[in-house]
């Protein structure tokens, strides 16, 4: 019977061994994490997109799904801009049906990622696709009744028509931003109508 007692102790131990390994790494990764996004916050590219790739397999090996996608969302976003497109597109690809396949779909997420996808392509100065996501995001931040972030959308679709060319396609984009602005309200519309305005000059 002690045989058992003493089994069922180391058992216990080895368990919260196991347990404590666990949260230290998940903590770790976490820290690597934060670090990375308050690079891309400085908009120190290369050094967030070196310590977010570090993240990443940190949580590759012990994170739950989700991390693991928000984790390679954030890397993508930095190398979008470091230039690094096909890499960053490559790690996109498949992140918003994958947030949306999620036990608990995270819609949030899958605009984010959708959005970050279009920015990509617009790097790629492919702006037929990015509209094509961004008009996805948008579908859903209107569900979402996201409306500053709406707002942002448009901005986006206007920056890919600029870069198609088409001013007609910009200036009308532009006036659905400053709308969406005006109606939250948000300081943001001052610059996206004084932007507008210059179109016509």
């Amino acid at each position: 019977m002690r045989a058992n007692f003493e089994d069922s102790d180391r058992d216990a131990v080895l368990r919260r061994a196991l347990d404590d390994r666990l949260a230290a790494t998940a903590a770790g990764a976490g820290e690597v994490e934060a670090e990375g996004l308050a690079l891309l916050e400085r908009e120190r590219w290369a050094e967030a997109a070196e310590v977010l790739e570090e993240g990443l397999r940190l949580v590759e090996r012990d994170g739950d799904r989700r991390t693991v996608l928000l984790a390679r969302h954030n890397l993508a976003r930095a190398l979008t801009r470091t230039g690094d497109t096909g890499r960053a597109i490559e790690l996109l690809g498949q992140l918003p049906d994958e947030f949306a396949a999620l036990p608990e779909p995270d819609q949030a997420a899958r605009a984010h990622a959708l959005t970050s996808l279009g920015e990509a392509y617009l790097r790629a100065r492919r702006p037929v696709a990015a509209v094509n996501f961004f008009g996805q995001a948008l579908e859903i931040l209107r569900k979402e009744n996201a409306v500053d972030q709406q707002a942002g959308m448009f901005v986006h679709i206007a920056d890919a028509a600029r870069q198609r060319g088409d001013r007609v396609a910009e200036g009308a984009a532009l006036d659905r931003a400053v709308e969406l602005y005006e109606s939250i309200p948000s300081p943001k519309a001052a610059g996206v109508a004084e932007r507008r305005a210059a179109l016509t000059r």
